[in-house]
């Protein structure tokens, strides 16, 4: 299978992908060494509400022969929740995209020391933020990183019932936190010179024709595009949204949302467009987006780019 694998990837590319600067398990130059590994011609790096991991994965890129479009993941509000805004192509070192997520990662600290006094005081768990920091190893705590801390301790069996207990929404642990609205965040990445492309819009949890309206009022803000291929979507899905770019004139990308076996044991990179909804989740069964629609998007790019100058 790891030979049918590597070239059936060959030459595609995963715009969706997560390191351990946030909440993946592989570190940036491990993530692309794995992407190399594959045959992946190119790979975005989307980490959430940070871009600490960028440049270690374009050394890594520039050396195993990988191309790397800097990204990020921000989570913004919607009226019933939240929705996560990749931004593909920015500035990773952009004074205000960085300054807005300073206030975010603060903000977010202050919610990882609610949660431990949670777990401690209503709970009666022996943990401690220094413990879920040192986890994290220097990037963003997140929470996985508490779930890695219950794993260890025995507390929890695994890390899908740390979150089906614990840290999930709605679970004993969980605490919401502050977003970004849909505006602010587009604006954000478009000021540092990238494209505003909604993640797997299905999490939007809408139907069909609900989820239309909701991007193309999005598209009035500014959102440049979807994921029209997603890891979790059956093929049905990748058509109704192939269509519906086509319709409202945006772009598209697609992504896995790869981040590691103990957070999303079933999502493998560059394992993006199903052709067969019975095989979803096995290895080897799906096939990377094309490096079309990655020449699109840096098409897009470079004409933005152009029109500011």
């Amino acid at each position: 299978m790891g030979s049918d694998r590597h070239n059936r990837l060959a030459g595609g590319v995963d715009l969706h992908a997560h390191t351990t600067a946030s909440d993946g398990d592989h570190s940036p130059t491990e993530l692309v060494e794995r992407a190399a590994r594959l045959g992946l011609a190119a790979i975005a790096v989307t980490d959430h509400d940070t871009t600490a991991g960028v440049a270690e994965a374009e050394a890594a890129g520039s050396r195993l022969g990988v191309e790397i479009l800097p990204g990020i993941e921000l989570s913004a509000e919607v009226e019933r929740g939240q929705c996560h805004i990749l931004g593909l192509g920015i500035d990773p070192k952009n004074s205000l995209l960085l300054e807005r997520l300073c206030e975010v990662v603060d903000r977010r600290n202050s919610r990882n020391a609610r949660i431990v006094r949670k777990m401690r005081d209503e709970l009666g768990f022996d943990v401690s933020l220094d413990e879920v920091e040192a986890e994290a190893g220097g990037a963003v705590v997140a929470r996985p990183h508490f779930a890695r801390v219950l794993l260890r301790k025995g507390i929890v069996g695994s890390m899908q019932e740390a979150f089906d207990i614990y840290l999930g929404k709605g679970g004993k642990a969980y605490l919401d936190r502050e977003r970004l609205s849909q505006r602010e965040a587009i604006e954000l990445i478009h000021g540092a010179g990238g494209l505003a492309v909604l993640a797997h819009p299905k999490n939007l949890k809408l139907d069909p024709e609900s989820t239309a309206v909701q991007i193309e009022q999005m598209g009035e803000m500014g959102l440049d595009g979807f994921e029209a291929r997603y890891n979790l979507h059956r093929p049905e899905d990748t058509e109704r949204f192939l269509a519906l770019a086509d319709r409202l004139g945006m772009a598209t990308a697609g992504g896995s949302d790869f981040h590691g076996a103990s957070v999303k044991p079933k999502v493998f990179l560059g394992h993006v467009v199903h052709t067969s909804a019975d095989l979803m989740g096995v290895e080897g069964a799906a096939d990377p987006t094309p490096l079309s629609v990655y020449a699109a998007i840096k098409e897009r790019l470079a004409r933005s780019s152009s029109q500011k100058a």
